[in-house]
């Protein structure tokens, strides 16, 4: 819902300043590549990669996804970054449409098809990965990839008909509320499927989501208490792409953001999970096998902690 929310802003400004029939074939068209790369990449998970595999690349991709949601969140619960205001960039995106001088609202347009695609298969990418490592984590991968489906397909149905009856920004839907609420979701499934293709036995099985849960929410809520004691922000840390002529270059920076964002939560990620691959494997680590689950929660905590503490001081 959230990722809809942002892309409907979009289709409504192009819609309502250049005409509907571009905007709705451009948000159409995203939507059907969409399912395809959700149906083509869904069936080769199915196919070909192993399941512990599956749920160790699956848990890194969510843990890496939510924490950069989660991140985002709190930075902004912490008055450190601006709140995201739909208002804001539905205005925003009216004053620019108008920029481009006089459109015939009755002509099909070039731009405003492009610019309804991009923006419904930018926000629309987030939400197949979604479904896809959603979806390959289940017992069964095609009834989970399914299931996800649909309920992206709900997502995708209740913004629709909220967007048809008001057209206007959905303000109402507390959106960074809902950024907050799925960060540590994602954050909480993806250390759990993670550790579990590392070969970690978590406590009380599957239950062990809720400590995650409870265990994240409760850094969450400390780490906006500690964001706001620094009041006025400090460090204005924006991560820009620089400007590169190499195009190869310039695409890996691009996927690099799409899917984290931040090299600290990135390497402290990957180094906590190379120390668990290392201590399952090696009997020279043995006696830290029953506490492996605690490195990790360690490991991920620490990540964002010490991004966040990046965002406040620039120092690493």
């Amino acid at each position: 819902m959230v990722e809809f929310v942002e892309a409907l802003t979009i289709v409504l400004a192009i819609g309502v300043m250049i005409n509907w029939k571009s905007s709705l074939l451009g948000a159409g068209a995203a939507l059907v590549a969409l399912a395809a790369l959700v149906a083509i990449f869904g069936t080769t998970l199915v196919i070909y990669v192993p399941i512990g595999v599956l749920r160790l690349v699956v848990g890194v991709i969510l843990i890496f996804f939510g924490m950069q949601w989660l991140k985002k969140a709190l930075l902004r619960y912490g008055g450190l970054k601006a709140l995201h205001d739909e208002a804001a960039i539905y205005e925003e995106k009216i004053s620019e449409l108008k920029a481009r001088g006089d459109i015939d609202p009755g002509k099909f347009n070039g731009f405003g098809f492009l610019a309804s695609f991009k923006s419904v298969l930018l926000e629309g990418l987030e939400v197949a990965f979604i479904v896809i490592t959603f979806g390959a984590a289940a017992t069964s991968i095609a009834s989970g990839i399914w299931d996800a489906s649909i309920g992206a397909l709900l997502a995708f149905l209740v913004v629709l008909i909220l967007g048809l009856t008001i057209r206007n920004p959905l303000t109402r839907i507390p959106e960074n509320t809902l950024k907050f609420m799925v960060g540590i979701m994602l954050v909480t499934f993806g250390t759990f499927w993670a550790g579990e293709g590392m070969g970690i036995k978590w406590p009380f099985s599957d239950l062990f989501l809720l400590v995650l849960a409870a265990f994240y929410l409760a850094l969450s809520t400390a780490a906006v208490w500690w964001l706001k004691s620094y009041g006025i922000k400090k460090y204005n840390h924006e991560y820009e792409l620089e400007a590169v002529t190499n195009t190869i270059i310039l695409i890996l920076k691009e996927l690099f953001n799409f899917f984290c964002g931040d090299w600290r939560i990135f390497w402290g990620v990957t180094l906590t999970a190379i120390l668990i691959r290392l201590i399952e494997n090696l009997t020279l680590f043995s006696p830290f096998k029953p506490f492996t689950y605690i490195i990790l929660i360690i490991g991920i905590s620490s990540s964002l902690v010490i991004a966040l503490r990046r965002e406040i001081t620039g120092v690493d």
